[in-house]
């Protein structure tokens, strides 16, 4: 349980650092106009909140994926349980983990 609030504390740690992030571009963009009027800068500003709101998306609903590639009983369920921190994929003979 502790990990679980750990991890939690994590990713609001990041969503607040984010938002100031989000704000500190918007007070930047607000207070210097005639900058922004440029470009390149608008363009290199578009990329900036296109992959902002991405983030931003991506940290309301975290997801952690792994994906592994190796011969039969070569470990690759194991590494999976040891990354993970509990058993989740199995490792015993005879079952399968494909898909898990």
């Amino acid at each position: 349980m502790r990990n679980n609030l750990n991890i939690e504390s994590k990713l609001n740690n990041t969503r607040n650092l984010l938002q100031e992030l989000g704000n500190s571009v918007s007070n930047l963009v607000n207070s210097s106009p005639d900058v922004f009027n440029d470009p390149g800068i608008q363009s290199s500003l578009q990329d900036f909140l296109s992959v902002y709101q991405e983030a931003v998306q991506r940290l309301k609903n975290p997801s952690f994926r792994i994906a592994t590639l190796g011969t039969t009983s070569s470990g690759k369920s194991t590494i999976v349980n040891a990354l993970i921190g509990r058993k989740i994929a199995p490792i015993e003979a005879g079952e399968m983990s494909g898909g898990v």
